[in-house]
């Protein structure tokens, strides 16, 4: 595998081929970087072109008014070249439309290498979410400046929107995991997940301990630890064993108690899920093997579960911050 290291004096950009990646950019100083629909369309004409010159499959995406959001694979290891095709070439037409100089950007891009059907849903959806969040509109679907109404309606869906990438993670056809991706928006409307974004390791990769481990032997000895903070610090992996030991000892209960499928209502079970998708970087396809066999579908379904009780249930909160402080003082 070829890897790309950019970047080294402000902070770490690792580029490899087939690279999975959420990329962001914002204004500077916070301020609007689209002042109208002529902007935004042209950023998304622009952003077509660059994605169908370089091959890149895009997973989602939206704009705001002051940032975008993009989660999306490349194919041949050219995340830098591409973003600065598209960013400089958007400044160019947006000065000289709006009669302006200098700099629209806060910076460069950031840029956040995430591990292959890592939290794919969860990215997606907090992309989607974004004008929900800021109450711009009340369904993700009716924005008409993100992926997520592609995800359902054909019409006027660009082809290098990989949608089904993302969708066929939960389900064995499309409509069934149209379905069900619909209903996760919808618990996110209802109930606000945080962000999948705060687990990334040195603000550069987001996955798996496994993958954390294979990405810091592949640069074992290339990372300038001196100049690049990112280098000099990957953040301590919590295993998915580590928070069944601590909901076990809190609850009393035996490992198979939690682990084996099996009766309704096993709050201990919940909780070491919901807090396995708090706190490891582990695919939710890994998860429900680990936990016998669960859907990403059923996982999701419990994580909301155990988030809505958390807001009116005082006991279970409790019995949270006590496992919770044991696994980070492991």
């Amino acid at each position: 595998m070829v890897i790309v290291l950019l970047g080294m004096s402000r902070n770490l950009r690792i580029e490899i081929p087939d690279g999975i990646y959420h990329v962001t950019s914002r204004g500077l100083e916070r301020r609007e970087i689209y002042y109208d629909d002529h902007d935004r369309s042209y950023w998304l004409s622009l952003f077509g072109s660059v994605a169908q010159r370089h091959e890149w499959r895009i997973l989602s995406w939206v704009l705001m008014d002051n940032h975008y959001h993009i989660f999306l694979r490349t194919p041949h290891a050219d995340l830098s070249v591409g973003m600065h095709e598209l960013n400089a070439g958007y400044v160019t037409t947006f000065n000289k439309r709006h009669k302006r100089v200098g700099p629209l950007f806060q910076g460069r891009y950031k840029g956040i290498l995430v591990e292959r059907g890592y939290h794919y849903w969860e990215l997606s959806r907090y992309i989607h979410l974004n004008p929900v969040r800021v109450d711009m509109v009340k369904d993700p679907e009716a924005y008409k400046w993100s992926s997520c109404r592609h995800f359902f309606r054909y019409r006027g869906r660009p082809d290098w929107l990989a949608w089904e990438e993302v969708l066929i993670e939960h389900g064995k056809t499309i409509q069934v995991a149209q379905r069900a991706y619909r209903q996760f928006l919808r618990e996110g409307v209802e109930s606000p997940p945080g962000s999948p974004l705060k687990f990334q390791t040195a603000s550069t990769i987001l996955g798996s301990p496994g993958f954390i481990e294979r990405m810091k032997t592949w640069l074992d000895g290339k990372l300038p630890d001196k100049e690049v903070p990112a280098a000099r610090k990957l953040a301590r992996e919590i295993s998915v064993e580590t928070v069944v030991i601590e909901v076990c000892r809190e609850y009393r209960i035996s490992r198979n108690h939690v682990k084996i499928r099996g009766g309704k209502n096993n709050e201990s079970r919940e909780v070491a899920i919901y807090l396995c998708r708090k706190w490891v970087r582990t695919p939710v396809e890994q998860l429900g093997t680990f936990f016998g066999g669960v859907q990403g579908t059923a996982i999701a379904n419990m994580v909301t579960k155990i988030r809505k009780r958390l807001k009116h249930d005082p006991d279970l909160r409790a019995k949270l911050v006590i496992i919770e402080n044991n696994i980070n003082n492991e």
